[in-house]
């Protein structure tokens, strides 16, 4: 078996990964444990900027039962689902269900779920009676109570899984981290518990990354837009309810790790998209050029507690009597807190510019009418951040948010979005740049995204 060779281009690897030819690197996987390959198909193609790609497949693995005296040799059908990354793992993380596959320098690491090199913890988190003992020793179940069962919700592989447990009278939901980062986690987690604006409530946490989180209330705001429909979906929150939520961001994240915002990485961004979709290669320099041009000359505003990932599906309102504003229902809790910390407000208002700006080419009938929603945000947030570098920053989100489209189409109209955010802009970005405060400045180097 040959791999591809050497080289910095994701493509070469996406191609090999996802092409009939990755069969054979299943089948040596499979062979080193025991078993031989039977079906497969390529489920999710996981591809980070500059980095790692990883492949998730839907297999059905050929397992020899175990010998009887009366009866021959037999095997079984099992449904397996593997992933193969070419991230540059340690020799020391092959084990039980997971193996390395090497052809001089070229290597790829082939596991089977849940048995992920770099989340130690998540075998011990898709175990009901594991999560029973864990939660048990925490005491955060009641007498009798225990968990049922146990659902995968969202798995970025070697990074961080999120699972929904079910006991027999509630909801929780297990995040699973590297091991190094899930007290910083649980920090976060703990520093909304004196805010007007919550997360979810840590009930247990170990050392393997494993945190078990209470469960959370109400719509997100991209329920609540599929559900007001595209006629109402214009006034269907007020933008500066959305601003108020930012204001409630605990003051003391300020002191946590900084994490460089997704414009601030948008030649990684680009590079990705151009990989992974081969997208227009001078419309895709055009909007990282724009991008790199806003962020080096437009004032980002003031360092303040930034979510870091503030967007439509972790935002969740408030439906309880009473609660609702003025002017449309209110944010009641905040989710995906794991990127608090110190940056500037125009990012985390750009974040969600660019999501809601996706969500018309992503289902056209459900979310017609957002379109006019993005403007009534912009002519809000307008009031407090640069325009042209809230219209550039949103762009650079847009155009990170490519790589995971599911279709080169989809990659393509998402990048006509960013093309036309950057149109919408008070001039042209590069324009008359705004002179940068040295007090405003983070340094970028210090951290990466999680």
């Amino acid at each position: 078996m040959t791999l591809a060779p050497p080289t910095p281009d994701q493509r070469a690897w996406l191609d090999l990964l996802t092409a009939p030819e990755a069969g054979e690197l299943l089948a040596v996987a499979l062979g080193a444990d025991g078993a031989s390959l039977g079906t497969w198909r390529v489920h999710q193609v996981h591809a980070r900027p500059g980095a790692e790609v990883t492949v998730g497949y839907d297999v059905v693995a050929h397992r020899a039962l175990a010998a009887r005296p009366d009866a021959g040799p037999a095997t079984v059908d099992a449904a397996e689902y593997l992933l193969a990354t070419t991230a540059p793992l340690s020799p020391h993380v092959v084990g039980p269900g997971v193996v390395r596959l090497a052809d001089g320098p070229r290597v790829v690491h082939v596991w089977r779920h849940p048995a992920d090199p770099l989340l130690p913890g998540l075998a011990a988190a898709c175990d009901a009676d594991e999560l029973t003992r864990r939660l048990a020793a925490a005491g955060a179940l009641a007498p009798g109570e225990a968990v049922e069962s146990v659902s995968m919700v969202a798995y970025r592989p070697l990074r961080r899984a999120v699972l929904r447990a079910r006991t027999s009278s509630r909801t929780v939901y297990v995040k699973v981290v590297r091991p190094d980062r899930a007290r910083s986690l649980v920090r976060r987690h703990d520093l909304f518990r004196s805010t007007s604006v919550r997360a979810p409530r840590c009930l247990a946490w170990d050392d393997d990354g494993v945190v078990v989180l209470e469960e959370a209330r109400g719509p997100s705001l991209a329920q609540h837009l599929a559900a007001a429909g595209p006629d109402d979906q214009p006034t269907a929150i007020d933008p500066r309810e959305l601003v108020r939520a930012l204001d409630a961001l605990p003051a003391r994240a300020t002191t946590l790790r900084r994490r460089p915002a997704w414009a601030e990485r948008v030649e990684h961004y680009g590079a990705s998209a151009l990989a992974v979709h081969g997208l227009d290669g001078d419309r895709v320099d055009r909007v990282v050029r724009e991008v790199r041009s806003a962020v080096a000359t437009r004032d980002p505003g003031p360092v303040v507690a930034a979510h870091g990932d503030f967007y439509e599906a972790n935002v969740l309102l408030d439906t309880a009597p009473g609660a609702r504003a003025p002017a449309g229902p209110r944010v009641g809790v905040l989710l995906d807190v794991d990127t608090l910390g110190p940056g500037h407000r125009v990012d985390d208002l750009a974040c969600l510019v660019a999501h809601l700006a996706v969500l018309p080419s992503l289902a056209p009938t459900v979310y017609g009418g957002v379109g006019a929603l993005v403007e009534r945000c912009l002519a809000v947030f307008d009031e407090s951040v640069d325009a042209a570098a809230l219209r550039a920053r949103a762009a650079g989100v847009v155009l990170s948010l490519t790589t995971g489209a599911a279709s080169h189409d989809l990659a393509d109209a998402w990048l006509r979005v960013a093309e036309g955010l950057l149109d919408a802009a008070p001039g042209t970005v590069a324009d008359e740049p705004v002179p940068v405060p040295e007090s405003t400045l983070i340094g970028a180097s210090s951290a990466s995204h999680a």
